[in-house]
């Protein structure tokens, strides 16, 4: 493949304004920079599939030597796997385990913060509207009653109070 590198920018029939001659210039140069790296991207890719594709007839030749072997050595490596499976299951399921319980525990906090923005604005909101409606609030009946009972105590009292008089 021949390939070519510019040494100089092509001359332009037209009259370029320099900015735009400046980027076409640039664009020039990164382009061929990312030419160069696509060919050495190229070359890479072509060595390693060169070596996998000299891996897999070695192996393609040992499996066609002695198939009994290389079924027993992937049994054997498929054991490995197993046992190494096995004892990592233990680990990750505790790691998974105490990650759950952060989740739950962080879902819970979340949930209890939205439920008590909604009760807070559902009290407020029901408030409101009970007031536009001139219905009195559980603190407002309670002052209320507490009233009622004290002036109760007062007229009890007086009640008290006024037979003595009569009796003068």
């Amino acid at each position: 493949m021949k390939t070519t590198a510019r040494k100089t920018s092509p001359k332009h029939p037209v009259h370029v304004p320099t900015p735009v001659e400046k980027v076409l210039k640039t664009a020039g140069h990164r382009f061929d920079a990312l030419s160069l790296k696509a060919k050495s991207v190229a070359a890479q890719t072509e060595r390693k599939v060169k070596v996998a594709a000299h891996d897999l007839k070695k192996t393609g030749q040992s499996l066609a030597k002695d198939p009994r072997a290389f079924v027993e050595e992937v049994m054997e490596s498929g054991r490995d796997l197993g046992h190494m499976l096995r004892t990592n299951a233990g680990k990750v399921r505790g790691d998974v385990q105490v990650r759950v319980q952060k989740a739950g525990a962080e879902a819970a906090r979340r949930a209890e913060g939205v439920a008590k923005n909604v009760t807070e604005t559902v009290g407020t909101a029901v408030e409101k509207g009970l007031h536009s409606l001139n219905v009195p609030t559980r603190k407002e009946l309670r002052s209320l009653s507490a009233k009622v009972d004290g002036l109760g105590k007062k007229i009890d009292a007086l009640k008290a109070r006024k037979p003595a008089r009569r009796a003068r």
